[in-house]
């Protein structure tokens, strides 16, 4: 597919413009430079034709570690993708970072289009003309911020999109979020599936602040791996503005997704933040499957492993029958037998059952267990049916919806469990009045 990238150095706006092509905040935007870390990338739509687009953190020359590795993202980006978008800000006129980045783009003999942003009304127009000293052909002026122009630079990407060009369906691929709390290794996973340094890593906590969805392709089965800020306390978040944007994206990232990878330092065992990451993955409906991640460093590992199983049927109530996966990133053991457990959880997020087999476990429940009085009359379940997969969710019509306790309802999903499986996925029932079908 062709790929378009947005580089430029820090504060340009080019998370802004990346969120303005995909339709949706994806990236985290904020005036402060450097919040862009990773490489970000979504597939976009114009016209008849589709681009992969890039954002990328800003070209910068100072030498703490973070800023190394962003620069190392920066490099990796212009070698992949076919058309730059050389970003610059307007107002602040030509910098001598982007004669930097310019001259970069024009060695390596990249297709470019030069951006200027900020550019919010035509007279701003007239004051750009030091940009023109960078020699490129082809310059746009926008505003990403109030869609100035916008439709015209789309025009022209993809007017240089080749006519036959194969798209990436995305509805086929199963989107799987890596979650956990901060430094437990969730970037050194996805990267150790990448076999690259997509996804910066380092021993600081919180490195990753934006969702990183990358597309990739395991024993033919087309995936969305999408690695997510590490989720720590509200109330420590929440002091950072940027984390606390981070921290919200993740959540929508765990709703977006099919599974959830929850990744867990293995040498510290099942804390607190790890029950509340999961379980806010079990209350979006999403299966999770759990990683014990830095395997490597555990000693006995057979004995712990097992303490580990007994840990999960205690602290993890919730999930039924979860897959459980024992890993390490820094040595690569056993991380692909994390797609093994992803496809038979999918199995079971993915299964319908007739209608007829979930009547016979209706009954059952009745005969087993008789549904209490309510208002001198019993509470009568009529009929039960599969109204959705992914995640599996069940109706219930019965004389008095309101009446059914939550004990009953839950007596109900276990006969469900029983008899049909589900493993790992976390069941929907609804009750509802008969002749309701809920339009």
């Amino acid at each position: 597919m062709f790929t378009v990238g947005i580089l430029g150095r820090p504060n340009v706006g080019k998370s802004t413009l990346f969120n303005r092509f995909a339709g949706k905040r994806i990236a985290i935007t904020d005036d402060m430079p450097g919040v862009t870390r990773d490489r970000l990338e979504h597939i976009c739509e114009w016209g008849l034709k589709k681009f992969k687009l890039y954002d990328t953190a800003g070209f910068d020359l100072k030498d703490d570690i973070i800023k190394k590795e962003m620069q190392q993202q920066f490099y990796s980006a212009v070698d992949e993708v076919d058309l730059c978008l050389l970003m610059a800000d307007a107002k602040e006129g030509l910098h001598p970072l982007d004669e930097i980045v310019a001259d970069m783009l024009r060695k390596k003999g990249k297709k470019t289009i030069l951006v200027l942003n900020k550019v919010d009304n035509p007279d701003l127009e007239m004051a750009v003309t030091d940009f023109y000293k960078l020699g490129f052909d082809k310059i746009f002026c926008i505003s990403a911020t109030h869609g100035r122009n916008i439709d015209e630079l789309l025009d022209e990407i993809t007017s240089l999109i080749p006519d036959v060009e194969e798209g990436i369906v995305d509805n086929d691929r199963i989107r799987l979020a890596i979650v956990g709390k901060p430094n437990v290794g969730k970037s050194s996973l996805l990267n150790a599936w990448l076999k690259e340094e997509r996804v910066i890593v380092t021993e600081v906590p919180g490195t990753t602040r934006d969702s990183v969805n990358v597309n990739f392709e395991f024993n033919d089965v087309k995936y969305t791996l999408i690695d997510t800020a590490g989720i720590r306390k509200k109330s420590v978040m929440f002091k950072d503005k940027i984390e606390k944007y981070g921290y919200f994206r993740g959540m929508d990232t765990i709703v977006e997704s099919d599974i959830c990878i929850a990744v867990i330092d293995a040498t510290q065992g099942i804390l607190d933040r790890d029950i509340k990451v999961i379980a806010e993955a079990n209350r979006a409906n999403r299966p999770v499957v759990l990683v014990f991640n830095k395997w490597d460093l555990v000693e006995n590992p057979g004995e712990y492993s097992r303490q580990l199983r007994r840990d999960v049927q205690d602290k993890l109530k919730f999930l039924y029958n979860p897959q459980i996966v024992f890993v390490s990133a820094q040595t690569g053991k056993n991380v692909y037998r994390i797609f093994k457990s992803v496809e038979i959880v999918y199995e079971e997020y993915s299964k319908r059952v007739q209608t007829s087999k979930l009547n016979e476990v209706l009954q059952l429940a009745q005969q087993l267990h008789q549904p209490p009085v309510v208002k001198n009359k019993r509470l009568k379940f009529f009929y039960m049916t599969q109204v959705g997969i992914r995640p599996p969710e069940f109706v219930v019509f019965v004389n008095y919806p309101e009446a059914v306790h939550f004990s009953y309802e839950r007596f109900i999903l276990n006969l469900i469990r029983q008899k049909f499986g589900f493993d790992g996925v976390p069941l929907q029932i609804h009750f509802r009045q008969k002749g309701d079908r809920g339009e």
